[in-house]
């Protein structure tokens, strides 16, 4: 984007300009008041000279403005204005020693201002009209170039360069802020991307793929069976026009909003255990537990997973579910006493079993938690998910 023919940068390096600046015209203050680097005749003009800095600046905290071309030329005339009142009101020559001036790093941030928005080019150049005006600066503070000695013109020199310098620097290290900005703001990015991806493969995997399978199997009985009824392949068709409209709610976006507020963590994971009937369920909790309504959706879903699991692969007679808060992590365990597994996740995630990967992990990291899954063959499994308490 652009405002008056100039790049809208990050707002941080200006930022802090705009405080380097607030100390300079603090310390121009103090030498004017403070010191006896202003002239008592000139101390007029010395003063009208730092109410015009402190209003700009002042001007320009407040207002908030956006720096264009214009407001960056007024900028620079003001700080070019500074340095040669500054040779104007002070004593004869002080520019040649090594004592504090009233214009002080006032400049700087004028030139500091265009490195941050017109980059390398601007702050040489915004640099180079300073320490050009340097000069005149020494001629007013009565000290002529033309006679001045050698350590006097390393001197001068030595101080046009520093603005020449500063420019410069400035600018390359704000260009390099600003990638670094632009590579976090696409980084960023890429993992919403790769958040969204995972949260629409758990919907998947947990509302088609399942409801799919089911199909399936229902649609082969059909088969075996024979004399298939009306009734029953419209029932059968029916629900597949309901694993349809999902995917197409994925597709356009269309898929209910968040839900808001909060909910009992424990009720959620109770109405899913009692879906569960093939074998006693017995749920042990520390009382309710309340947690954002979106978080209790997710750790339920990842619950339902599990016990889909049990049903399918475990063979247990048994299930146990702990629902604990200890003020600083919330634990879910589902454990039961089935044949086990010895768990290898790429073989898991190779033989097509996505369920724990995609269902319970991706969704556990996603809200920042974390599982453990401990199992082995003939002793059944238990899967903790761990989760940080909300405060």
């Amino acid at each position: 984007m652009a405002d008056g023919g100039v790049t809208r940068a990050h707002p941080a390096p200006m930022l802090l300009i705009l405080s380097f600046r607030w100390l300079t015209v603090g310390w121009t203050a103090v030498i004017a008041l403070l010191s006896n680097q202003v002239l008592e005749q000139r101390a007029g003009l010395a003063v009208v000279t730092l109410a015009a800095m402190l209003g700009w600046t002042a001007w320009l905290t407040v207002a908030a403005v956006r720096r264009t071309g214009r407001v960056l030329t007024v900028d620079l005339l003001l700080a070019i204005l500074v340095l040669l009142v500054s040779g104007w009101v002070g004593p004869q020559g002080q520019l040649l020693t090594d004592h504090p001036t009233f214009a002080g790093a006032y400049p700087m941030a004028a030139v500091a201002a265009w490195a941050t928005v017109y980059g390398v080019r601007g702050g040489v150049l915004a640099g180079l009209a300073v320490a050009l005006c340097l000069p005149v600066g020494y001629h007013l503070n009565g000290s002529s170039l033309f006679l001045a000695g050698y350590l006097d013109g390393v001197s001068l020199l030595g101080s046009a360069l520093s603005y020449v310098v500063l420019g410069g620097a400035v600018g390359i290290a704000t260009g390099q802020f600003e990638r670094v900005s632009v590579r976090l703001a696409e980084g960023r990015a890429v993992v919403a991307s790769l958040r969204e991806r995972e949260r629409l493969a758990a919907h998947i995997h947990d509302d088609v793929l399942q409801r799919l399978g089911q199909i399936r199997k229902d649609g082969g009985d059909l088969a075996d069976r024979g004399g298939v009824t009306r009734t029953e392949l419209r029932a059968l068709m029916a629900d597949v026009g309901r694993q349809e409209a999902s995917l197409r709610r994925l597709v356009l976006a269309e898929e209910p909003g968040t839900p808001s507020g909060t909910r009992s963590l424990v009720e959620a994971i109770a109405e899913v255990a009692d879906g569960f009937r093939q074998w006693p369920v017995r749920l042990v909790d520390s009382g309710h537990i309340p947690v954002p309504a979106d978080v209790a959706a997710e750790l339920a879903a990842a619950v339902n997973e599990l016990l889909g699991n049990v049903v399918k692969h475990a063979e247990a007679e048994h299930v146990w579910i702990s629902v604990l808060d200890d003020g600083a992590v919330i634990t879910v365990d589902v454990r039961d006493d089935g044949v086990g597994f010895a768990y290898d996740e790429p073989e898991l995630a190779a033989s097509g079993r996505l369920g724990l990967a995609v269902s319970v992990r991706a969704r556990l990291e996603r809200l920042g938690g974390n599982v453990i899954i401990r199992s082995r063959p003939g002793r059944g499994t238990e899967v903790r998910l761990e989760l940080r308490s909300p405060p």
